[in-house]
């Protein structure tokens, strides 16, 4: 008796046979099924021709018939697969391989396709698949402005949180050396689901390489979706950079007539600015800073410069120094801890943790993008795996075709269709009304 191991790849590979004659099966059987339909509508059979496609359960070639009625022409089968002309790949393909590239470099990606469907796809596939789902964002975001569905029911909150930050992308763009990417968290504060873990509730992230098109998210999304009363707080939180100073947040709430406004110099950038400022200098001056801050006493900030400045033995440390002081100083009020102004510190300072998927993904490993590649990836990231599926396969995708196909410009549309508040909103965007300096 042979008691060796049986090696899987063989039986997987036999597995993969069976399944495709089952697919073979499965088409004879739906083309049967749908000649008597077609027919009945009034087309015609003209012929059967082949096409050649990767699956993830392997590349086939398979013919289908082709039906007309007059000079419109319907090939059912690949209606029932989701096939589109031209293209060679299954939707489920490559939307598995926009999920890979969510979590590892474009060349790594054909590796584990090939490992886990004996497949074989190159780099420029999955270049192809984050194009098509950069298209599919794109579409998603304009048919957002055609839907005729009800405003959705809005969320009740007494606060509303949002953070910011951004951060230098390296360009594959020859008149650009970096890519600014945005990036905007919106939500209704931390709940605690788990032991020692937390999730933000409502949680809606925007991202973009331009700032002030983040900006409109935010404000479109918030205007949209939140109930907003005479009680409403807003509670901002960034590093203070360009594109979200305490003005930005304060244009935020102005724009939203939120009349209570919280803005937080981000903790975590406090802290990274104290220790930056510090180094080389003693613990205790360091942990002098620290005081100052968590009791909020600008008198004890300003002695702890003070001792600093008596330390300085260089025009260049001077001129660090002076720097610092000058930011400190300025922004002195936004350090005001959560605790000192009565409020949960819980959903204040999520930025930073919620930004590293993306720092991780697209900066730490030295990677260079074009301004269209990063904004998909950026998009992608912040998108969950029901969320994505939603994207490439949601029946949003059928809805816009036929606002596409039925529109002959944004004006005919606005004729056609319902305006939604979003709708709205977006004219006001378009025609300056809520145009707001950029800082």
């Amino acid at each position: 008796m042979d008691t060796r191991p049986i090696d899987e790849r063989d039986f997987v590979s036999e597995l993969r046979k069976e399944n495709h004659e089952k697919f073979f099966q499965f088409l004879e059987q739906y083309e049967n099924y749908v000649a008597p339909i077609m027919r009945a509508k009034g087309y015609r059979c003209k012929d059967r021709i082949e096409r050649t496609v990767l699956f993830t359960f392997g590349e086939l070639t398979f013919s289908r018939s082709r039906w007309y009625k007059g000079k419109q022409c319907r090939i059912p089968v690949d209606e029932k697969l989701g096939l589109t002309k031209h293209v060679r790949y299954s939707q489920e393909l490559m939307y598995q391989v926009v999920r890979l590239s969510q979590k590892v470099p474009y060349r790594k990606v054909p590796e584990i396709i090939e490992m886990m469907y004996g497949i074989f796809i190159s780099k420029d596939t999955v270049n192809k698949a984050v194009q098509m789902t950069a298209t599919l964002l794109e579409d998603r975001e304009d048919y957002r402005f055609y839907e005729e569905e009800a405003a959705p029911e809005k969320i009740s909150s007494p606060i509303i949180y949002v953070e910011g930050d951004g951060l230098f992308l390296k360009s594959q763009e020859k008149e650009k050396k970096h890519i600014e990417f945005s990036h905007f968290v919106i939500h209704t504060g931390s709940k605690e689901v788990g032991k020692d873990r937390y999730e933000l509730q409502n949680k809606k992230e925007i991202s973009s390489s331009n700032n002030r098109k983040s900006r409109e998210r935010v404000l479109d999304y918030i205007y949209n979706h939140f109930e907003i009363t005479k009680d409403t707080i807003l509670i901002t939180n960034s590093d203070g950079g360009k594109g979200y100073t305490p003005y930005v947040f304060k244009e935020l709430a102005k724009a939203l007539k939120i009349q209570h406004h919280e803005h937080f110099w981000d903790k975590y950038h406090v802290y990274k600015d104290i220790r930056l400022l510090t180094r080389g200098y003693s613990a205790e001056l360091k942990a002098s800073f620290f005081q100052a801050i968590q009791a909020h006493s600008k008198a004890q900030l300003k002695t702890c410069f003070d001792t600093l400045e008596s330390l300085i033995d260089s025009e260049k440390e001077q001129e660090r120094f002076e720097q610092y002081k000058s930011k400190f100083m300025k922004n002195f009020q936004y350090t005001k801890t959560a605790k000192l102004r009565d409020i949960s510190p819980e959903g204040v300072g999520i930025m930073e943790s919620q930004h590293r998927k993306i720092t991780y993904r697209m900066k730490n490993r030295g990677m260079y993008w074009t301004s269209r590649g990063s904004e998909a990836m950026s998009q992608m990231l912040i998108l969950d795996a029901d969320e994505l599926r939603e994207l490439f396969f949601g029946e949003w995708r059928k809805e816009y075709e036929y606002y596409r196909n039925n529109s002959s410009s944004a004006g005919r549309a606005d004729r056609v269709f319902k305006e939604t508040s979003s709708v709205r909103t977006y004219k006001a965007y378009r025609s300056g009304k809520r145009r707001r300096r950029g800082h």
